[in-house]
């Protein structure tokens, strides 16, 4: 018996497709539920269904070969439209599987049950399920089990789906910096008429960012890489727009730009926030390590807004830039709580970092930090000749 569609369909597909899964390669963690879901339930087979418009796609299946079965064929189309967990102890006496081809021909299916991947907005998605070639009931415990790692594999969907918007984010970004390292090399006369355009392109790759960052604003998992993506590259644009304003010679004021950068970033501080100073010496450097000490200003403060300062705690930001002898030397502090103990600065896995470290190598400098009660303290030091 062919399953109905579900109520609001046209909703629940959407909401699937948003997660870009349907078709990918395997991925070992959703591999490893489906092993454990079988073993612990004592089941032959256990599928990560998902159910499309014209057929029902396994994202990860153990004991069955197909990756795939038509919309007629899928009981999951069936455990979509009711709370929680379907389960058929003998398909051959319920009318909607009875002559199911599962059913009648290999593999000879007996039993089904399975839980709903429901997601935050109460859409199922498909079902985590399992299958037997005889008929049988599952334990309570089995039952409370199925839908725990149902709702683990929720979880994950939807770490993969933060995780592939940052990865798009982060990949917008390097295209941007490598088309802006292009411009630069090329004549002067060539990139004065291109810089305008690369700034308005900039600011639509911003816009856009903006866009899908309101539309996620109530999945702060999703929305803050967005938010970070979008002022990495509105940093970039401020150093078009400062350079375009600069002298013929091409060379920017440090202390200049970072100001400008900390009223931009300051629009969207936390009230808990007070000030971002900004102070240095009147040095002016090329663009491209202008850039880079402006993206490492930049990746500071979004860390320190986003982890320094708890509510009710009153901080302040401090960035300065000064030559010390054959050293130019950015330092940026905060008056936050200060990093956890076992903080790694080489180590650290957080795409911030990753991008500061970056940066202090491009300007073939030195990145340290020290972090107390009183706050924490990052350093780039890097050659003032080079």
């Amino acid at each position: 018996m062919k399953a109905q569609r579900h109520p609001d369909e046209a909703a629940r597909l959407a909401a699937l497709h948003s997660y870009d899964i349907l078709d990918s390669a395997a991925e070992a963690e959703f591999d490893e539920i489906v092993r454990v879901v079988s073993d612990i339930c004592g089941m032959p087979m256990t599928l990560i269904s998902l159910v499309e418009t014209d057929r029902q796609w396994f994202k990860a299946r153990v004991g069955i070969d197909a990756d795939q079965t038509p919309f007629e064929m899928s009981v999951c189309a069936h455990g979509i439209l009711q709370p929680d967990l379907l389960e058929i102890e003998d398909m051959t006496k319920d009318v909607r599987t009875i002559d199911n081809p599962l059913v009648q021909g290999d593999p000879r299916a007996r039993f089904y049950a399975g839980a709903a991947l429901t997601n935050d907005d109460g859409y199922p998605l498909g079902m985590l399920c399992v299958l037997d070639t005889k008929p049988r009931k599952l334990t309570q415990q089995q039952r409370d089990l199925l839908q725990l790692m149902a709702k683990l594999v929720m979880r994950q969907m939807e770490l993969r789906k933060r995780v592939r918007i940052e990865q798009r984010a982060q990949l917008t970004l390097q295209e941007i910096l490598d088309k802006a390292n292009t411009l630069l090399e090329r004549n002067d006369t060539l990139r004065k008429e291109i810089d305008h355009r690369v700034k308005n392109s900039l600011a639509q790759i911003a816009g856009f960012l903006r866009i899908q960052e309101k539309q996620y604003k109530d999945e702060p998992r999703i929305a803050q890489p967005l938010a970070e993506a979008r002022n990495r590259v509105m940093t970039v644009v401020n150093v078009h727009d400062h350079l375009h304003r600069a002298a013929e010679d091409e060379m920017a004021s440090v202390v200049q730009f970072l100001g400008n950068l900390s009223e931009s970033v300051s629009q969207n501080r936390p009230p808990q926030l007070r000030a971002i100073n900004v102070s240095g010496d009147a040095i002016k450097l090329p663009s491209d390590k202008v850039m880079a000490i402006g993206l490492a200003a930049n990746e500071f403060i979004s860390n320190a807004m986003k982890h320094a300062f708890p509510v009710g705690h009153d901080g302040l930001i401090e960035i300065s830039f000064r030559n010390d002898g054959s050293d130019h030397v950015l330092r940026m502090a905060d008056n936050g709580v200060g990093v956890p103990p076992d903080f790694d600065i080489k180590g650290a896995k957080g795409l911030g970092m990753r991008v500061m470290n970056s940066l202090a190598q491009q300007l073939l400098g030195t990145l340290t930090y020290e972090s107390g009660p009183a706050g924490t303290s990052f350093t780039v030091r890097f050659p003032a000749k080079t």
